[in-house]
């Protein structure tokens, strides 16, 4: 079976990405060029930057076969195609951090209300949120609550939308009387590891598992005798390479487009669920303390009784 290539597309938003040009044509694609197709699609990441070499050797076809299916998708060579892809993916990086690709083009396709796309969001947070539980390792869990509850002083490095994260899970954590502090700046970042000692321990977060500042921050800090752990929605990472220990905040069964937007829910979760797990294990006076700071709390929060909103 052979494929029409795709050249003549207009440029401009309607231009379909990398991406949803492959998968358009897959279905007519057959052979060799299948094979370079579904290579692609099983792990862009992975393919994203290499040689022609690499991509054939990985597809098991040669590389004039990879030159075909570049051409059956539209591009000059491999080239071109090898940019779009880098291109595609750093766009679908930053969206999926902040919606879901998969379920916003069906969306934007036509397929569905709003009613519809609202629910659909909210059961892949929840999917995704009983996927982290089913799957998270026991023992790396208790490790990590055990550490936070114990270490001398502890660090959180995050940036772009891990940096909430790690300000939320640092005021929870100062609440039960941990010496924690957070940043998102990659100077501090480096600045707070070099006053830390072997004991303390550094805690990052990034769903790409790529992050780079947060990357050289956790090995800068493993290199000087710092335990270093992760949360990440991509073990098989950087990071995840970096750390001793790992905590995956979603399940491979979630489309990867779509994983890294409801990781963030689930994230948030799995932390609010950590510090509670911390709370329990220091006890005694950290639990009054907390009680104590949520009276307080609850005092500066509330209106006063004689507020009037003219």
């Amino acid at each position: 079976m052979t494929s029409e290539p795709l050249h003549g597309t207009p440029e401009g938003a309607d231009t379909p990405s990398c991406l949803e040009r492959l998968r358009r044509a897959r279905p007519n694609l057959s052979g060799a060029r299948a094979q370079v197709a579904d290579t692609v699609l099983a792990d862009p990441w992975k393919a994203r930057g290499v040689a022609i070499q690499v991509l054939a050797h990985a597809a098991g076809v040669s590389e004039n076969a990879v030159s075909r299916f570049t051409h059956a998708l539209g591009y000059s060579g491999y080239r071109e195609f090898a940019q779009a892809l880098s291109l595609d993916l750093g766009k679908t990086l930053g969206f999926a951090h902040s919606h879901p690709v998969d379920l916003a083009l069906e969306a934007r396709a036509g397929a569905g209300g709003v009613s519809d796309l609202i629910q659909r969001v909210m059961a892949l947070e929840v999917e995704c949120m009983q996927d982290t539980l089913a799957n998270l390792s026991e023992p790396a869990l208790r490790h990590v609550v055990n550490r936070l509850a114990t270490s001398p002083s502890v660090l959180l490095v995050g940036t772009g939308t891990a940096a909430p994260l790690c300000q939320m899970l640092s005021y929870r954590l100062a609440s039960i009387g941990v010496a924690v502090a957070w940043t998102s700046d990659p100077m501090v970042m480096l600045a707070q590891v070099s006053r830390l000692r072997p004991g303390d321990l550094v805690l990052g977060i990034s769903y790409s598992g790529r992050s780079r500042d947060t990357v050289q921050a956790l090995h800068y800090a493993k290199s000087h005798g710092v335990e270093t752990a992760a949360l990440t929605a991509n073990p098989q990472s950087p990071l995840g390479d970096v750390v001793e220990t790992s905590l995956t905040i979603f399940s491979a069964a979630v489309p990867r487009g779509a994983a890294q937007f409801s990781a963030r829910v689930a994230g948030l979760a799995l932390l609010e669920a950590i510090a509670t797990a911390v709370a329990e294990a220091k006890g005694g006076t950290s639990l009054a303390a907390l009680d104590e700071l949520g009276a307080g709390q609850e005092r500066l929060n509330d209106l006063p009784s004689d507020w009037r909103g003219d």
